[in-house]
């Protein structure tokens, strides 16, 4: 019996792309996706400093959205309009690509096992939490909480600045907290196997799949849905990869090149089916890829958290290798994570 996991259904929507073919066009074209942050997502010009050293500034003129994020066909899932307004985007995206993905497999028109199908999704964080609890935050600015308390007139400015924001419903928690992004698609599907969200940060999607493997291989479920979300809908994270200097002030990304000034903030969801690859045979399953072996790695003491170490990358690699049985040598093409930043994209090359 093989332990090879294969990959029966995708989907995926990204900036100028909202299904695989699209996203395949832009890759194979080269398209460029980066573009000048619209208001629509916040007041960008509030936060842009040409000193990259500003409080509470981000140098960083753009980025790559995608559209129609406040989109979502509620009552096509079953879903009450007022619960779906208080969810995270991130869960909407998640629930409308396992459907797609899942269609893509073609489980739309065929039964599948759907108690021992699992859901693992890797996400790292949810602005629209800190959207939806604008309100809280402005009562307790009210108070004094951050600062000098607020004159009447001050606090009534404040709380109508944020009228707009639902109030907390009893869906808000479960809407709003990442740990129920795989519940909620589970719960659509009725999905029956486990159902887990992964933050590892920038690796988070592929350590989704990795997780998902591993359950494959102990038989923790017959089928897989896996990968991972991001949304952009907040300058936070802009702000504070801009102190560290990680993000291009350029505006391109450039990895592994000797120009390289940073990444681009992006967002986007990218899904997969899997299913343990004799079972994919047996059940007539169009075959996209086999996965042969994976491997996650930490790189242990070193000289911090968002400094990696070649040693640590190579021994990732070097695990994944160790669960397949071709010679390294004829390995023809690497895809690498690629921060476009000298210490991200640390290469040692020898011979």
């Amino acid at each position: 019996m093989s332990d090879d996991i294969a990959v029966v259904g995708m989907a995926c929507r990204f900036p100028h792309a909202k299904d695989v073919n699209a996203f395949w066009r832009v890759i194979s074209t080269g398209e460029v996706t980066f573009e000048d942050i619209d208001d629509s997502r916040w007041k960008h010009s509030a936060f842009f400093s040409n000193d990259v050293r500003a409080i509470d500034k981000t140098y960083v003129r753009k980025g790559a959205f995608i559209e129609g994020v406040d989109e979502f066909a509620a009552l096509h899932y079953g879903l009450a309009p007022r619960r779906v307004q208080v969810m995270d985007p991130q869960h909407r995206l998640a629930i409308e690509m396992t459907r797609q993905a899942l269609q893509d497999a073609g489980y739309e028109t065929r039964s599948f096992d759907r108690e021992n199908t699992g859901v693992f999704i890797g996400a790292s964080v949810s602005e629209y939490k800190d959207l939806m609890t604008a309100r809280h935050r402005a009562q307790q600015m009210v108070d004094g909480t951050y600062g000098d308390t607020l004159t009447t007139a001050e606090a009534d400015m404040l709380k109508s600045a944020v009228g707009d924001v639902a109030p907390a419903r009893a869906f808000t928690i479960a809407g709003s907290l990442l740990n129920m992004i795989a519940c909620s698609v589970s719960q659509t599907f009725d999905l029956q196997g486990p159902a887990i969200q992964i933050d590892a940060a920038c690796s988070s999607a592929l350590v989704a799949i990795h997780e998902a493997a591993i359950n494959l291989r102990a038989k923790a479920c017959n089928v897989a849905v896996a990968g991972g979300v991001y949304l952009n809908l907040n300058p936070d994270n802009l702000i504070g990869f801009s102190r560290i200097g990680a993000i291009s002030p350029s505006g391109a990304c450039r990895p592994f090149d000797a120009k390289a000034d940073g990444f681009v903030m992006g967002e986007g969801i990218g899904l997969v089916v899997l299913k343990r690859l004799d079972d994919a045979k047996r059940d007539g399953d169009r075959i996209y890829a086999v996965m042969r072996g994976s491997g996650c790695n930490n790189d242990g003491r070193g000289e911090g958290p968002m400094t990696p170490r070649p040693e640590g990358q190579l021994g990732a690699m070097t695990r994944a290798h160790a669960q397949v049985n071709f010679p390294v040598e004829s390995i023809g093409y690497v895809e690498a994570h690629g921060t476009a930043t000298p210490i991200g994209d640390p290469i040692e090359i020898e011979g």
